[in-house]
């Protein structure tokens, strides 16, 4: 594949406990870049995708936040974006950023990151991947985004990054689209969705995580939580505004089960 999703981020006052708590429930390892020092964020990683957990700064709002690919050429990242898709963009980094040499955003703003498997643009935070990386039963599966033009979004991702589509159901309006390991999900977002409950902005929305065994899951995360209450994972609803939230996730997840991290993270667990 010309494109392979190769991390996802999130931000959070609460990355070091976040780091312990998917390497506990999950069994992801400290990537090469677990050699970090207090400023820096935190790699965990299932052997070929990470999940950079980046501490949040003044400005900057926590949660999910985006997701990053390595590419074949971003020269031609950059020609496939001019014309058709010209409301999408993408800014050098500075050169002191591990994870990627480019960052862009699509036609509807959401951010991505970018790298090259060769050349100047070459990142190595990812090492363990680019190096067949290791096998673990539980990996991750999906980023899911909700965006006011998912249709637009998804053409755009599968002309610039040739993403192909899956067959996967869930809710009208959205799209599935893979690099032949993880899912990209682009789900439509309205506000109309959130009369009488808080509104949940548009951006990225959930990971999905796929598991060896659902029932063992569900028994670790028990453990795991009477165990030591900050590794807990947060149930779903419990009053009326967060059960409305709460079934419009499970309404449009492709997974079993969903549940939220300590940070309230949204996580989507399969076993298929």
């Amino acid at each position: 594949m010309f494109a392979q999703i190769n991390h996802m981020a999130m931000i959070s006052p609460n990355y070091a406990l976040l780091e312990r708590y998917y390497r506990a429930l999950f069994g992801f390892r400290v990537t090469s870049r677990g050699d970090h020092d207090a400023e820096a964020s935190t790699v965990v990683g299932d052997g070929n995708v990470g999940l950079n957990i980046l501490p949040r700064r003044d400005g900057y709002v926590g949660g999910i936040d985006h997701f990053g690919m390595v590419v074949d050429s971003i020269d031609a990242v950059q020609a496939r974006m001019k014309g058709k898709h010209d409301k999408a963009n993408i800014v050098k980094r500075p050169s002191t950023r591990p994870f990627a040499a480019y960052s862009g955003h699509d036609p509807d703003g959401n951010v991505f990151d970018l790298a090259e498997r060769a050349g100047d643009n070459r990142k190595d935070v990812y090492a363990e991947a680019a190096k067949g990386g290791w096998k673990q039963p539980n990996v991750f599966h999906r980023f899911a985004i909700r965006t006011p033009n998912a249709e637009a979004c998804a053409e755009f991702y599968a002309d610039v990054f040739e993403l192909q589509p899956v067959n996967r159901s869930s809710e009208e309006g959205a799209y599935h689209l893979t690099d032949g390991t993880v899912i990209l999900s682009i789900m439509p977002w309205s506000i109309d969705w959130f009369s009488g409950t808080s509104i949940k902005r548009p951006g990225p929305d959930h990971i999905g995580i796929k598991v060896a065994d659902l029932d063992g899951f569900r028994a670790e995360m028990d453990r795991i939580g009477g165990k030591n209450t900050f590794l807990a994972s947060r149930p779903l609803g419990g009053s009326r505004e967060s059960d409305a939230r709460r079934d419009h996730f499970s309404a449009s997840a492709l997974g079993k089960l969903q549940i939220a991290d300590p940070d309230g993270n949204w996580l989507d667990i399969t076993d298929e």
